[in-house]
């Protein structure tokens, strides 16, 4: 346990009256020397610590949602208790690190009344530049110095984002968050939502500080929620290193109680540098990257069930969100459009599983998600089709997976979509995966469970194409004029590293609509020989297997099946391979008994294994 101690503010707990409501700042300040006397000091886990070389700027800087010609910045002042009045802030941003060419300064204020945290939306600034920025007290004491990038205002030829969701502080370390920091090629991060978690997850208690948190409730609770966030170094350092566009979550906002859910949106405001877009607090908009990327967010959390569609069938945006993100859609004139939502938006489907799983309502994984509400997201896809609006990119979070689908409008319909080739698709969905919070791992399954599961999954779901159950991470999307590259990387949350694993690779080629099938297939280079192995399918498999596999080299290979203990269940086969072109190799399952195996594929100079089930 790292021995550095911080002071909490703390609150009472009141009842939900409006009297008290009223009265609760008063007493809150009345009662601050009382509570600091009661409740001094808490003791932080590993790796958590202010940044007390910047004093008073102990929580660093930050930017987010970039236009071609301003970005906020934001900032929070540690002040006595005794502080009631405005601080005054300059802010200056320059064209280099060292701060020596300032191009723009400006004034703002950190205020009791915003927990003293100091949002300024810059204007006048030139797009698709890089700049650095730094706050000032009066006295010239000056803050750390950010790093910030504007967005291109015409034609681009790459595009970097990072994509983020589920960080739970209590759940593991931040390590994702720091490698992203080190990425120099960004241009945005986004944050798909539980960027706070109200609570610690009683399977994950890696980083829990002494006394436990509470579940907040109150608006200063959030805000010291938030606040204890920013102890984390490598939080800071991502948001000082690029600028974000975040949209919230249940654990960011709480959406059991109205008036809850009101103090924790206005938390979130004060301490993300997202700009505010109406009176409502409201986050769904749009980032409009030039000529090549329109970033639209959808709130699928906060407007779900007020609005019904049929008597039946509800809405999870709610009419007014909708009718506007069909306005955006119509209006948007990008080549490619990514759409960040919180929940996933492709059909998880596990009806006809021939094994009961631990998860999901027997039809879908998660009800809540947009698999809930299956006309409306119909009605959406329809209207991108019809308009012919191509080149559809799902972000999502939530489900603390990493995850790749096609997003046809119909995924298990084989006259609507060809799952061998993609053809029918409108989009493609990537979820980046949790920074920390847990996946099956960590709800108790053996990963040899997982990988069950997995195989499981994709024969359910045809239009899956890469899932991946227990690891934690973040993805990555390049996106140029003729390709998007979707990357999926993976850190460790149980202790302090330094390191990452490229999971996997995806490509979605311009006009297309779907990922490239081989680009899930396992890549080696060995003695200059090429080599491509596919994942076998169907998988789990009945009467037959097919693996498709490419190799520069004309030669022949060997393919034989083992039981999980390794011994051999079928004689060999050889099949040449004569050129470079696709070859899908099928091997018949029809009489093997229900079971596990392992498919053993070997060439001149590599040998691959991978997992099948057969279910007969």
């Amino acid at each position: 346990m790292n021995d550095l101690i911080f002071n909490l503010k703390i609150t009472f707990k009141y009842p939900k009256d409006d009297y008290i409501y009223r009265m609760k700042s008063t007493l809150t300040l009345l009662f601050a020397f009382l509570y600091a006397t009661l409740f001094a000091q808490v003791q932080l886990p590993a790796n958590m610590y202010a940044d007390t070389l910047a004093h008073p700027f102990l929580y660093g800087v930050a930017s987010g949602d970039p236009s071609a010609s301003g970005v906020i910045l934001w900032t929070k002042v540690e002040v006595d208790l005794t502080q009631i009045n405005p601080i005054p802030l300059n802010y200056l941003l320059a064209t280099d690190a060292e701060m020596n060419n300032i191009v723009q300064t400006g004034t703002t204020q950190a205020t009791i009344l915003t927990d003293w945290t100091a949002k300024i939306d810059v204007t006048n600034l030139e797009s698709a530049t890089t700049y650095y920025y730094q706050f000032e007290l009066s006295d010239g004491t000056a803050s750390q110095i950010g790093r910030t990038k504007t967005a291109p205002s015409g034609a681009s030829d790459e595009l970097n984002f990072a994509i983020a969701s589920c960080s739970s502080i209590y759940s593991g370390y931040f390590n994702a968050y720091r490698r992203i920091a080190e990425r120099d090629e960004l241009d945005l991060v986004i944050h798909v939502g539980d960027y706070v978690y109200d609570f610690v997850d009683e399977d994950e208690r890696i980083r829990v500080p002494e006394p436990p948190p509470i579940d907040p409730l109150f608006l200063d609770e959030w805000r010291a929620l938030h606040t204890y966030y920013l102890l984390d170094p490598d939080l800071r350092l991502m948001r000082q290193m690029h600028p974000i566009a975040v949209i919230w979550d249940n654990h960011d906002t709480d959406g059991n109680d109205a008036q809850t859910t009101m103090e924790a949106m206005q938390a979130f405001h004060e301490y993300l540098p997202v700009r505010q877009q109406a009176e409502d607090l409201h986050l769904y908009r749009r980032l409009q990257y030039g000529d090549l990327v329109d970033i639209i967010f959808m709130d699928a959390e906060l407007y779900r069930d007020q609005d019904f569609i049929t008597p039946e069938e509800r809405s999870v945006l709610g009419f007014e969100q909708y009718d506007w993100l069909i306005n955006e859609i119509d209006n948007s004139t990008a080549q490619w459009r990514i759409f960040g939502t919180q929940k996933m938006f492709g059909l998880w489907n596990i009806q006809n599983s021939p094994i009961d799983l631990p998860i999901g309502n027997g039809e879908v994984v998660d009800p809540n998600s947009w698999d809930g509400y299956m006309l409306e997201r119909e009605m959406l896809l329809t209207h991108l089709r019809d308009n012919e609006k191509d080149n559809n990119i799902f972000v999502t979070g939530d489900l603390h997976f990493a995850l790749a689908l096609d997003i046809p409008i119909h995924p298990l319909d084989p006259a609507q979509y060809n799952p061998q080739t993609g053809e029918g698709s409108v989009g493609v969905e990537m979820m980046g995966g949790s920074i920390t919070r847990g996946n099956l791992d960590e709800s108790g399954y053996d990963p040899f469970i997982a990988d069950i599961l997995t195989q499981i999954s994709f024969s359910l779901n045809p239009h899956h194409i890469y899932e991946e159950l227990v690891k934690h991470g973040y993805g990555t999307l390049t996106i140029r004029p003729d390709t998007t590259i979707g990357r999926f990387w993976f850190s460790d949350i149980l202790q302090f590293a330094d390191g990452e694993e490229l999971g996997e690779e995806l490509f979605c080629i311009n006009g297309k609509n779907h990922w490239e099938r081989f680009a899930t297939v396992s890549t080696q280079t060995t003695a200059n020989e090429d080599f491509y192995i596919g994942n076998p399918f169907p998988n789990p498999a009945n009467e037959e297997l097919n693996i498709n596999i490419s190799i520069k080299k004309p030669q022949q290979i060997s393919v034989q099946l083992f039981d999980i203990e390794g011994r051999a269940v079928r004689e060999v086969e050889f099949f040449d391979i004569h050129s470079n072109d696709t070859n899908t190799l099928t091997l018949s399952s029809k009489n093997m008994e229900t079971g596990i195996y392992m498919i053993r594929i070997a060439g001149k100079q590599f040998e691959i294994t991978k997992k099948i089930i057969i279910m007969n």
